[in-house]
C-alpha cells in the first residue's frame, strides 16, 4: 500500500480547489447533475459519507450538511498542471499501477474535460440513513461564522462535506472524486478518492498520495 503524504494549510483555507494568480476565482455556473452520471455518482457520495477517508467520521450527528453545489477549478485555473509539484491535483497526486495506467489515463481525460463543471446536488438522490440537508451559499456563510454555536437548522452536523463532480473512464468501472470536510478555521480536511467498481459495489483503492488538512 502507497503512503499517503498529508500537506498542512493554513486556517484561511476553505477549499482545496484554489485559484491561480490574484484576484477572486471565477466559477461556472451550476448544471443539473448528468444522468448518465447520476445513480454512480450518487451511491459513490453516499458511500464516502460513511466510510470515506474523511475524518470524523464517528462523530455525533443528527444530519449530513452538504454543500449543495460541487466543487470544481476556476474557470481561469488549468485542468492539467504545468509542473507536478500540486499533488492536490490528480494528474500529480494520483499514482496507478503500471497495468492499471490505461484505465486512468481515460479517468484523467474525462477529469480534463470536466474539472470546471459545477453540478447542482439533489437531497432526494442520497441513499444515507441520517438525513441530508444541503446549504447554498448564504446558508454555508452564516455556518462558517457561527461554527462553534451554529443556528438550530445546522445543529449536530458534525461539519460541512463537500464532493466534486464523480469523474469516471470509459467503462464506469474506475471513479475518481475528492471529498471535503470543513468544521472550522483550523479544522478541515479534504482528499481525492480513486475507486473500484466491485459487482454492485465501490471500494477505494489505495493509488492517492496527497490530502489537505487544516
Amino acid at each position: 500500500m502507497r503512503t499517503l503524504l498529508v500537506l498542512l494549510i493554513s486556517a484561511g483555507l476553505t477549499a482545496p480547489l484554489l485559484a491561480q494568480g490574484g484576484g477572486a476565482p471565477r466559477y461556472a455556473p451550476p448544471q443539473p447533475m448528468p444522468p448518465s452520471r447520476a445513480e454512480d455518482s450518487y451511491a459513490i457520495y453516499s458511500m464516502l459519507l460513511r466510510s470515506g477517508p474523511i475524518e470524523w467520521r464517528d462523530a455525533k450527528r443528527t444530519q449530513w450538511l452538504i454543500e449543495d453545489t460541487t466543487t470544481a477549478m476556476p474557470l481561469d485555473s488549468a485542468c492539467r498542471p504545468t509542473s507536478g509539484k500540486n499533488l492536490m491535483n490528480p494528474h500529480n497526486g494520483v499514482i496507478p499501477p503500471v497495468d492499471r495506467q490505461a484505465e486512468w489515463n481515460e479517468l484523467l481525460a474525462d477529469f480534463d474535460r470536466h474539472c470546471h463543471d459545477v453540478i447542482q446536488l439533489d437531497r432526494d438522490s442520497f441513499r444515507t440513513r441520517l438525513p441530508v440537508r444541503l446549504l447554498n451559499a448564504e446558508e454555508r456563510r452564516i455556518f462558517r461564522t457561527n461554527v462553534l454555536s451554529p443556528p438550530a437548522e445546522f445543529a449536530d452536523g458534525a461539519g460541512l462535506h463537500s464532493f466534486t463532480e464523480v469523474f469516471f473512464n470509459a467503462s464506469h468501472s474506475l471513479a475518481l472524486v475528492e471529498e471535503g470536510m470543513w468544521c472550522g478555521d483550523l479544522c478541515g480536511n479534504w482528499s481525492w478518492v480513486v475507486l473500484e467498481r466491485k459487482g454492485s459495489r465501490w471500494e477505494l483503492l489505495p493509488w492517492v498520495w496527497g490530502s489537505l488538512m487544516s
